[in-house]
């Protein structure tokens, strides 16, 4: 009996030992530390329970009257997420055979309650906190479509590293409901404004952790075959096995190591992950109110807080100029130049030479653009493997009003990106740009 009674004792283990050591001759987890969480005490609680879904909401006698929305949110958002997106049904309580929400003062928040000893690969039942002053609307049911997801994913994948869960849910929260998009702009402004920090950043605020579902909106967008298929196939393929005392999860094959074996060659042939880091870093820089219809136009909705700023926009460089970053980039962060055609002569060539520190490896490409901000087309600039410079000269410029220079710092080449390996250190670059006569 999966949910049942009997099988209490099987989830209950999991949480009663999480300080035990690891067992001699495993190998050392590798993941974030194993939290477990222990239900709030209401005073004198009640609970309301969906008749349609498997939700119930414990109050105390002061939310009675909040009760019904929050149960109602979940109603409608459960369906969607675990119907129309496929994500699994999250783990029910043994004995509410429900998912469990609590009406608390404070954040909105998933926690980790127990593990399912018995199973061969990690799983994870939870339980959430809902901040009792939120009314009925978009936001309520955009917290509970969050809720949902992320106990869908502590179901099968709960060692996933912290800022790709926080970032996964909050995407399957925009997908299920839209206009949780724009109660999300100040999210996206956050994760925007820092764009030289890696995109799944383990020191990261809950705003910014939030922000960085503009990753997986573009990665689905792009190379999804349905809405949330990539995010979701990251769940099915990195099971984990952590021991069962283990003070930290064993997340390795981890989100990134998926994405490592599924974009390789898959943009063009010999392409690489790092491919897919450039991509996003260009197609960031169309968010909001920049967008032209070409990268993510379901988040043109964000207009000016989806802005990325740029570190340098200068005039045509007649006498070259030599450029360096305001702030360092750190793996997957990017950095952008713009450099406005305007006083170019016809036929005027742009000459890129570019530096950059070791331990790092940048990609770079060349973005044309005309006079609405529309993308005319990019030039990837190659880059060996561990190199520390890169050239190119860009051509046909005669159509073009500015050239946007976008750099992507892709990790040390010697190491593999994992956001659990942080904190993550930053490098300099410089670009020396100059008309080529």
């Amino acid at each position: 009996m999966r949910h049942g009674v009997g099988s209490m004792f099987f989830w209950l283990a999991a949480a009663a030992s999480p300080d035990a050591p690891t067992q001699a001759g495993q190998a050392a987890p590798t993941g974030s530390e194993i939290r477990y969480a222990a239900r709030p005490a209401l005073p004198r609680a009640a609970k309301a329970c969906s008749p349609r879904v498997p939700v119930c909401v414990h109050f105390a006698p002061r939310d009675a009257p909040a009760a019904p929305a929050a149960l109602a949110a979940f109603e409608r958002t459960w369906p969607v997420l675990t119907g129309a997106l496929a994500l699994p049904r999250p783990e029910l309580d043994p004995m509410t055979l429900a998912h469990d929400v609590f009406l608390v003062d404070g954040e909105n928040e998933t926690l980790l309650e127990a593990r399912d000893v018995r199973s061969n690969v990690d799983r994870g039942r939870g339980f959430t906190l809902l901040d009792r002053r939120m009314r009925a609307g978009c936001n309520l049911d955009a917290a509970a479509a969050t809720a949902v997801a992320r106990a869908s994913l502590l179901g099968v994948a709960p060692a996933t590293e912290e800022p790709t869960a926080r970032a996964q849910a909050r995407y399957f929260a925009q997908l299920a409901v839209p206009c949780a998009v724009a109660y999300d702009a100040d999210a996206f402004a956050t994760f925007q404004s820092q764009p030289e920090r890696p995109f799944a950043d383990a020191g990261a605020d809950a705003r910014f952790a939030d922000g960085a579902a503009a990753f997986w909106s573009r990665v689905d967008w792009a190379y999804g075959r349905t809405p949330g298929a990539i995010p979701r196939a990251t769940w099915a393929l990195h099971p984990t096995t952590t021991p069962v005392g283990a003070r930290r999860w064993m997340n390795e094959p981890d989100t990134f190591d998926v994405l490592r074996l599924s974009f390789k060659n898959a943009l063009s042939t010999g392409s690489t992950v790092n491919d897919l880091w450039l991509d996003f870093g260009v197609a960031r820089a169309f968010l909001g109110a920049a967008d032209d219809g070409l990268h993510q136009p379901e988040l043109r909705t964000l207009g000016e807080a989806g802005r990325v700023p740029v570190a340098w926009d200068i005039p045509w460089p007649n006498e070259p100029r030599r450029l360096a970053p305001r702030v360092p980039v750190a793996p997957t962060g990017a950095a952008y130049l713009v450099v406005r055609r305007a006083g170019a002569k016809p036929g005027a060539r742009l000459r890129a030479e570019i530096e950059w520190e070791e331990h790092a490896l940048f990609r770079w490409a060349f973005v044309k653009l005309d006079e609405r901000g529309r993308e005319l087309g990019r030039v990837v600039i190659p880059t060996q493997e561990r190199a520390t410079e890169a050239q190119m000269t860009l051509v046909d410029l005669d159509a073009v009003d500015r050239v946007m220079l976008v750099g992507v710092n892709v990790g040390d080449p010697a190491y593999a990106f994992d956001p659990d390996d942080g904190p993550l250190e930053p490098h300099g670059w410089l670009v020396t740009i100059a008309e080529e006569r």
